[in-house]
């Protein structure tokens, strides 16, 4: 069990989304990684008007002594989109040089007009003062088989991320114990492609981050 000083500081994390996509999930498998690892998490929900399609939002708080679970606007070190047009409502969330890891999955509303196009969407988002990485979950989820593994998928992007904290190998070994084998690939590849942009300084979209 890692000591209590190694996470004085506490990880605020928003994921968006719409119903059904698995993010109460996310949120459980968070849960359980932490508990093993003996660190404190608070998690709390909000759910739309209807299991499939409804907004859902997700918040988490990671670090030893958290208490209220939810995140106030302006304070996420992270948020995860799990649809893009989810991100534009979650965005305000994040604090100024914070992350957001988007879905390239688009679920308009069904009776929606205008909607923009994913691409807009994330040009517009990087005129922020924030850090942008778009997570090819789409084709996560054709190479694994199962397009209920896109969660996972997003998981794995945030885990390269805060794996100081929860390292890759203890939320992999949770997810296949909790969902299987092909959910567990999902979130490593989501991972790795994770892990290898963040670096790339064309995530981060603003001097300001830069500078940080």
């Amino acid at each position: 069990m890692p000591s209590q000083g190694i996470f004085k500081d506490k990880v605020n994390i928003v994921i968006v989304g719409v119903g059904g996509q698995g993010l109460i999930t996310f949120g459980r498998v968070l849960g359980e990684a932490c508990i093993r690892r003996g660190i404190d998490i608070r998690i709390a929900e909000t759910h739309g008007m209807s299991q499939r399609g409804g907004a859902v939002e997700v918040f988490v708080r990671i670090g030893y002594g958290v208490r209220a679970p939810l995140v106030s606007p302006g304070q996420a070190d992270y948020v995860v989109a799990t649809e893009v047009l989810e991100a534009l409502r979650g965005v305000r969330y994040l604090k100024k040089c914070g992350w957001i890891l988007i879905s390239d999955i688009i679920l308009p509303p069904p009776l929606a007009k205008n909607v923009p196009l994913p691409e807009d969407i994330i040009t517009a988002l990087k005129k922020l003062p924030i850090n942008v990485i778009q997570v090819p979950a789409d084709a996560i989820v054709r190479k694994v088989g199962d397009v209920r593994t896109m969660n996972m998928a997003m998981l794995g992007g945030l885990v390269a991320f805060i794996e100081s904290l929860l390292p890759v190998e203890v939320v992999a070994e949770v997810i296949e114990n909790m969902l299987g084998y092909i959910n567990k690939e999902a979130f490593l590849m989501g991972y790795e492609e994770v892990k290898n942009k963040k670096s790339d300084n064309t995530s981060t979209n603003n001097k300001i981050c830069l500078d940080k």
